[in-house]
């Protein structure tokens, strides 16, 4: 290795799935490719490996008959840079490349495209159409033109004709629930599809799906590895098997309950083909208080729609909800502030996960869903789909091509913008003479240009021009009212406690709110007013006091709260009032 090795970044393999057309990368190494032996079984039939500063690929069951470049694999064969190989394993048609720069491989990945032409003439393509064939004229296609490879359009890669075919399916995809193998798409974007009867968007990456097309994930031990998840995946797949009771059934004949996404492949939440989903967005700046927000909200407003609207929020996906639940736990367990100190949503930490997205794997916000249903009517239900983002998923530097964590907000039922005033520089000014620590904040106040980002995006996404509204409810959250409800304005804030706010008092509530903003920044107003046309103002507090400055051990200088004292003040009422626009049947707030 030569000194200037030291500093050259290591090669990554780039593995494109030309059936599914999704591309993943591996930077770790051994890194298994799997496909079907001929027993039938899924498993590692290659893997590719590092030695020094070369790579190796070799077989692993030579029985299965890989195919690299055409040709078997019998032994171990040295990769090179920046060639791009075609791998064709049982069930499986991958491209391989090794590259310091995998980023752009499969950037033209387009989705069921594919190109035919002769061994010997290869540059004389000719594109078979988007839409999938019907493998019988496909077949008296090619033989008329002499065909013998096969090239997934947007990679330099083929495969040999006799191979490809058998993955062609047989008949059309069909729309209908029984049809259980239509070919994997992206799919469209859940924003642009009118919502009708068998079509389901994923609350994972926000792209539809026909009920028929959802995957099975695999519950046998010996099923663990995914082409595209990666090896520590159970295998997703497409069930043919199932048990008397309808269920299906994996490989090695295990009964497999959980269903994943056939675009991202994400786990999809328990019974989310029976449910009806709604997206709550919570949306603020890095630092603002979203996560003790949420963790606040979801040990408080169980309590009150069982108690006001005789109605049952349920934790609906356990083991998906697991960090919200740890949070809430966590929150209200604590006997120091130590204990109850909550970490800030990292960009791509806990609450994101790595999946693909139109050919990319990119971090996506893990969705915390709740069913929600009338004690009397389970007629009456919905499920409940909460987002905690990173506040740097809406900075305008932040591409969603690149980190799409943000799209959900254009596919949403409400949208919640937390403000943070103790970050604002005319805020601080008015409440100098109280000894609170977050007044002592030094951050940049990006507040405004996240919450018209925001606006942005959804417009974009929702095919809009910059001077039109959404009707997309939108609750303005202006935090930490224990902070700033001593300045004129919120002396007017009225807080029954006994009960939910009446949609009068939510009026009344709104217009202190707002007046107050107007006159400390009205920035905040005017970029939430030229995003919706249902803009409501909320004073609230998660923890309801001021935080303290721990000051030593490895958490000193951090603010955590003090779970003695911890009092929300009026947390629920913008949920309750978001729910009362889109779900009036199972919250309906009295009018005055």
């Amino acid at each position: 290795m030569g000194l200037f090795d030291l500093f050259r970044k290591s090669p990554s393999l780039a593995i494109a799935d030309c059936l599914n057309r999704s591309v993943t990368l591996a930077s770790s190494f051994p890194a298994s490719l799997r496909g079907k032996s001929p027993s039938g079984a899924t498993r590692p039939l290659c893997r590719v490996y590092k030695k020094g500063s070369r790579h190796f690929i070799e077989p692993l069951d030579k029985e299965s008959m890989p195919l690299l470049d055409g040709i078997p694999i019998s032994e171990t064969l040295e990769l090179d840079l920046d060639k791009t190989y075609s791998l064709a394993l049982r069930g499986h048609l991958l491209a391989l490349k090794l590259s310091r720069n995998g980023g752009g491989f499969g950037n033209d990945f387009k989705s069921g495209e594919w190109e035919i032409a002769s061994k010997e003439k290869p540059e004389s393509k000719t594109l078979i159409e988007k839409e999938a064939m019907n493998r019988e004229d496909l077949e008296k296609r090619i033989e008329a033109e002499s065909a013998s490879i096969a090239f997934p359009k947007g990679v330099n890669a083929h495969f040999p004709l006799s191979v490809v075919l058998p993955l062609i399916p047989e008949r059309p995809p069909s729309s209908k629930k029984g049809f259980l193998h239509p070919r994997a798409r992206y799919g469209r974007d859940a924003v642009e599809s009118l919502s009708k009867d068998g079509v389901h968007s994923c609350p994972t990456c926000w792209k539809t799906f026909e009920e028929g097309s959802v995957m099975n994930i695999a519950a046998h031990d010996e099923l663990t590895g995914d082409p595209i998840l990666g090896p520590d995946a159970k295998l997703r797949f497409h069930a043919e098997r199932f048990n008397d009771l309808g269920q299906a059934l994996d490989e090695q004949g295990v009964v497999s309950i959980d269903l994943a996404c056939p675009h991202c492949r994400g786990r999809l939440p328990t019974s989310f083909l029976s449910q009806n989903h709604v997206i709550l967005s919570l949306v603020g700046a890095p630092s603002s208080g979203k996560s003790y927000y949420l963790a606040t909200l979801l040990k408080l407003l169980p309590e009150e729609l069982m108690r006001s609207f005789q109605c049952i929020l349920q934790d609906g996906d356990p083991s998906g909800n697991v960090r919200l639940n740890e949070m809430k736990n966590r929150l209200f367990s604590a006997l120091t502030p130590e204990d109850a100190f909550i970490s800030k949503t990292d960009f791509e930490g806990l609450m994101y996960e790595q999946l693909p997205r139109n050919g990319k794997m990119v971090a996506l916000p893990r969705p915390f869903v709740y069913h929600l249903r009338n004690m009397k009517d389970a007629e009456k239900r919905k499920a409940l789909v909460f987002y905690d983002n990173a506040g740097e998923h809406f900075k305008p530097t932040i591409s969603l091509d690149e980190s799409p964590g943000a799209l959900h907000v254009a596919a949403s039922s409400a949208l919640f913008f937390l403000y943070d005033p103790t970050a604002n520089r005319n805020f601080r000014r008015a409440l100098r003479r109280k000894r609170d620590p977050q007044l002592r904040s030094q951050a940049t106040d990006e507040q405004d240009t996240i919450l018209a980002e925001m606006g942005n995006r959804v417009k974009k996404l929702q095919a809009k021009e910059s001077h039109e509204f959404v009707d997309t409810p939108l609750a303005v959250m202006a935090g930490k009212f224990d902070v700033w409800k001593s300045l004129d304005a919120g002396s007017r804030i009225l807080d029954p406690q006994e009960r939910p706010l009446t949609l009068g008092e939510i009026m009344l509530n709104s217009m202190a709110t707002r007046d107050i903003l107007l006159q400390y920044c009205p920035t905040i107003v005017a970029n939430a007013e030229t995003v919706s046309s249902n803009v409501m103002y909320f004073p609230v507090s998660s923890l309801g006091h001021s935080p303290k400055e721990i000051e030593e051990g490895p958490m000193a200088g951090t603010l955590a709260p003090q779970p003695r004292r911890i009092r929300p003040i009026l947390l629920t009422a913008p949920t309750l009032w978001a729910l009362s626009q889109i779900a009036p049947e199972l919250v309906g707030l009295p009018t005055d």
